[in-house]
């Protein structure tokens, strides 16, 4: 083969070849590199663009925790949402700030805020002031240029909550002008959502932890939960309830605190009994309603800085009330009953218990009332017709009337003053003067010694029983002469307990004519008005332990003829008693416990809190006459006419207060507190006015005060390395001073008593919420639940009580969670709860009348239970009253002005009344129709506002602070302004 060089023409082909895929690979290496170059710039720009507008978000996060803090976190700061206010779609969410102060109030018009918290609103003008607010509810939708915050996907509507963006500007930019820069760094926009208006429906009961003394207790820690609100109870519009966090299946979900958010509430299982639909799509429906748990600061809105402690400084309210919280002191030790002790023993863990009688000068009194006084007077001849006579005949009915047993004891009456000067005339136109008060017991006072008589085989005769009446009859003893005499008779309502003639005193010479074998004429006349001053005192060293005076009697002008021919005419007789419910003192124009001053446990309590029985006015010669004066006849007193023969049974018992038997933790459990000159339960309802209690007034209490339950003397558990109050749903805060969690010791040792700075309030709840479902589930706040149910002694009829182990569960709503529970008795229903509808009441022998059908099972069940549609019903009421008065003149500012009468709301009787009083007429909760017998106001199953703040007080707030921030950022093409 022969090698051919190549040509040279060939030889260029060649080479171009080469150059032209060279070229070709450069293009193509450059066209790739330039793509690259292309797609990485733009993900740059993109990402730079997300950067961007991730930065504008936090910006707006800033802003919108700059805001919250500078306008809701001052104490005197209330919020409350825009659902009541003029709002258009989209804006009915806004949270709205307000001064708790009107003089804080920039502009003077309560219906406007000071600002609303969502984005647009924290603009300043060139001169860095507050320029006016640019968004409102009442902006119109085509206005508020906006981005939908919260959408489907968070509550199921579309634009739930807008919120306008805006502008990231900037100035001083060559060409740009100053006085409108474009948007050169994008847009943002933010709104706070107000969780505190939510109801707190997934927040675990820890109640059985507070294990240390007193509450090492079972029985005592199962009356935590009947005492105040540990957690809300989620129901749906009908008022049935769709889960409870605290079943056993839901428990260890809500335990500390695992349910954070909103969405992780559709994790629960729901309520066997609940018949609807239960999953994400019902707690979307539901995301402005529940939360798992709202917080609070304990902050006096009404005054600034923090509520004081009442747990801590009991004398923040006087010596009176530190008295009577100290109950440690009164109740009895289960261990080691004072004699008498109870017939029926206690066990170890004891439903029932005892407490002693408390002198008025111990600094808060605890003694039974004087219920009926019987006095008669026959002033005659003795037997021999030598000399003049007083015989006295007297009946003595003593009340408990607490929900809880008092220790016997032998007790004496006392009359210090009153017994009048008598002018006796006899046939032959003598007038005989005798003095009875100083002839029975001059200053020393006419005695009645009231024993206590025990029965080992009887309960009534071992325990002086929960709100029950005895009754003391003055022996007939016509051998005994002079002051005291014999003891009355226990157990006894006869006027002349065997035979005789009375209780008698010598009085001077006899009346003309004499022998006695003749007929004596005689008048008696008592030349002006008298009124009784009486004492009770204890017989063992004679400390009073109350006074009572009896109505003003009038003067005998003309004394009625009396003819004696056996003995035992009455010439005139003191008689008085307490008034039924529906009955009225003379001069009297309210009923039973509605009158100021004329609380049964009022020292001294006066005579026009008694009323003169029989038609007779306060005449006391209309009790007298030839014939015998029956004291143990029954009146129309249906409440307090127990018979000693017939009248034992439980049924027959009418508590009407209580007294404290743990810690309390609830300022709403203060309405059994007695206030001299007020009306009883004055504390927590809407009567009590200007009275002060040691300074304070009383409708500022719940604002400036609180209960943790740190009572001197106890030593609170530490669980998760926090200490746990009492009052459970504490949160109990860092010290920052040492950074670790507050100690006992740092809250004995908070200035002024505000431990509150240690503490967060959980499973709090803004009263200003409109939301119904939020106001059914925080109603539900009390209730009981299956295997942590509510029992009772199942008390004996034949002696109205029972051995601590003889309880009973089987009341329906026990073990129905579907029913809201308020408690009037939060400490001692477990003691009165039995009662028998209609029952007959017992009556002696001396009646001829049937047994009246009476109302006690109202006064003794201690806890007023609600229906599912009862709480709708109530829940309706509430949240229309609540817009009715944002309406008028914007939130409530403080709990005192929640709870006062309000021009606002006025009762079927045109008084004005407060909302929660208005909302329970409305409701028709204390109609007859929802008793089984007629109602009786002031029963404990007759609701009134305080039985709820029982229950709510703790966590009941005009103000929110826990709230959800959401934040939107977006980066925009400064030339275009459109959004990249």
């Amino acid at each position: 083969m022969v090698l051919r060089p190549w040509s040279t023409a060939r030889q260029r082909g060649f080479a171009l070849l080469i150059v032209v895929t060279l070229l070709a690979f450069i293009t193509l290496l450059l066209l790739g590199l330039a793509a690259f170059t292309r797609i990485e710039t733009s993900v740059a720009g993109n990402m730079q663009r997300q950067a961007q507008a991730r930065e504008n978000a936090l910006l707006a996060l800033n802003v919108a925790l700059g805001q919250l803090q500078a306008h809701a976190g001052p104490d005197k700061r209330v919020t409350a949402t825009a659902e009541a206010f003029s709002n258009r779609a989209g804006t009915s969410r806004y949270v709205g700030v307000w001064p708790s102060d009107p003089a804080d109030d920039p502009d003077g018009d309560p219906l406007t805020p000071l600002t609303w918290l969502v984005s647009g609103n924290e603009l300043l003008d060139a001169t860095g002031a507050k320029v006016p607010l640019a968004v409102t509810p009442s902006t119109a939708t085509t206005t508020l240029n906006g981005v939908a915050l919260v959408s489907t996907n968070t509550s199921g509507t579309a634009n739930d909550v807008l919120a306008r963006l805006v502008p990231i500007t900037a100035t001083g930019v060559p060409g740009v002008s100053p006085t409108a820069p474009p948007t050169i760094f994008g847009r943002y926009a933010w709104w706070v959502g107000d969780q505190g208006v939510k109801a707190p429906v997934a927040v675990p009961d820890i109640s059985d932890k507070v294990d240390y003394v007193p509450f090492d207790s079972v029985d005592l820690r199962s009356r935590i939960r009947q005492q105040i609100s540990l957690g809300a109870g989620a129901a749906n519009a009908s008022g049935n309830p769709v889960f409870e966090p605290r079943d056993a299946s839901n428990a260890a979900l809500v335990a500390d605190q695992k349910v954070s958010a909103t969405n992780q509430i559709a994790f629960l299982r729901k309520d066997p009994a609940f018949t609807g639909t239960f999953n994400f799509g019902t707690v979307q429906q539901n995301f402005h309603a529940w939360s798992p748990n709202n917080f609070a600061v304990l902050a006096n809105t009404r005054l600034g800085g923090l509520r004081q402690d009442l747990s801590l400084d009991p004398t923040l309210l006087g010596s009176a009330f530190a008295s009577w919280a100290n109950y440690a002191t009164y109740i009895e030790d289960a261990a080691a009953p004072t004699a008498p002790a109870p017939l029926q023993a206690y066990i170890s863990d004891p439903l029932r218990r005892r407490y002693v009688m408390q002198p008025a000068s111990s600094g808060y009194g605890i003694a039974p009332v004087l219920s009926f006084f019987g006095l008669s007077f026959s002033l005659r001849n003795n037997a021999g017709g030598t000399g003049l006579e007083v015989a006295t005949r007297c009946v003595v009915g003593l009340w408990n009337p607490y929900s809880s047993a008092l220790v016997p004891e032998d007790l004496e009456l006392v009359i210090t003053s009153g017994l009048p000067d008598v002018q006796v005339k006899d046939q032959a136109g003598n007038s005989v003067p005798v003095t009875l008060q100083s002839l029975l017991g001059g200053s020393a006072g006419l005695k009645f010694l009231l024993p206590f008589t025990p029965n080992v085989t009887d309960d009534d005769h071992s325990s002086w029983l929960p709100g029950r009446v005895y009754n003391w009859s003055a022996p007939s003893n016509p051998g005994v002469s002079g002051n005291p005499g014999n003891p009355m008779t226990f157990y006894v309502r006869d006027s002349t307990p065997g035979s005789g003639s009375g209780v008698i005193w010598p009085a001077g010479a006899p009346l003309a004519p004499s022998p006695p074998s003749a007929k004596v004429f005689r008048q008696c006349f008592i030349s002006s008005p008298t009124s009784l001053a009486l004492e009770l005192r204890r017989a063992s060293d004679g400390e009073k332990l109350a006074e009572f005076n009896s109505p003003a009697f009038q003067a005998i002008a003309n004394g009625t003829n009396q003819i004696e021919t056996d003995g035992k005419g009455i010439d005139f007789a003191f008689l008085f008693r307490l008034p039924d419910t529906g009955e009225l003192p003379t001069g009297q124009t309210a009923t039973w416990l509605q009158a100021k001053g004329r609380d049964p446990r009022e020292n001294p309590f006066p005579g026009a809190g008694y009323i003169v029985p029989g038609g007779n006015g306060d005449l006391a010669e209309q009790f007298g006459g030839p014939t015998k004066f029956q004291f143990d006849s029954s009146y129309p007193d249906l409440l307090l006419d127990r018979d000693v023969s017939t009248g034992a049974s439980y049924n027959e018992d009418v508590p009407v207060f209580e007294l404290p038997r743990a810690p309390l933790l609830s300022m709403g459990s203060l309405q059994h507190f007695r206030i001299s000159g007020t009306r009883p339960f004055s504390i927590a309802n809407s009567w009590a006015g200007g009275v002060q209690l040691n300074g304070v007034k009383i409708d500022e209490l719940f604002d400036r005060f609180c209960f943790s339950g740190v009572v001197s003397g106890i030593t609170p558990a530490t669980v998760n390395g926090s200490m746990l109050p009492p009052n459970s749903l504490l949160k109990v805060l860092r010290n920052p001073a040492t950074g670790s969690a507050a100690t006992l010791a740092d809250l004995q040792g908070a200035p002024n008593a505000q431990s509150s700075k240690f503490f967060l309030q959980g499973g709090a709840f803004n009263l200003n919420s409109v939301t119904k479902a939020a106001w059914i589930a925080v109603l539900r706040s009390v209730r009981f639940q299956v295997g942590k149910e509510f029992s009772y002694i199942d008390a004996s009829s034949g002696t109205g009580t029972a051995a601590d182990s003889t309880t009973n569960l089987s009341e329906p709503f026990l073990t129905n969670s579907h029913a809201a529970v308020f408690p009037r008795f939060a400490q001692s229903a477990q003691e009165v709860f039995k009662a028998d509808a209609s029952y007959a009441q017992s009556q002696s022998s001396f009646t001829t009348t049937a047994a009246p059908i009476i109302n006690t099972p109202l006064f003794r069940r201690g806890i007023r239970t609600l229906s599912s549609a009862d709480v709708a019903a109530l829940a309706d009421q509430i949240v229309t009253l609540v817009r009715q008065k944002h309406t008028a003149s914007g939130p409530f500012r403080h709990l005192e002005e929640f709870l006062n009468p309000s021009s606002l709301f006025v009762d079927a009787s045109g008084q004005q009344v407060s909302l929660l009083e208005k909302a329970i007429e409305g409701a028709s909760l204390n109609d007859a129709s929802k008793f089984d017998t007629p109602s009786a106001e002031f029963s404990s199953q007759w609701l009134i506002q305080a039985d709820i703040m029982t229950a709510l007080a703790p966590v009941l707030f005009p103000r929110s602070d826990t709230f959800v921030i959401r934040a939107y950022g977006e980066a925009v093409n400064p030339a275009t302004t459109n959004t990249e």
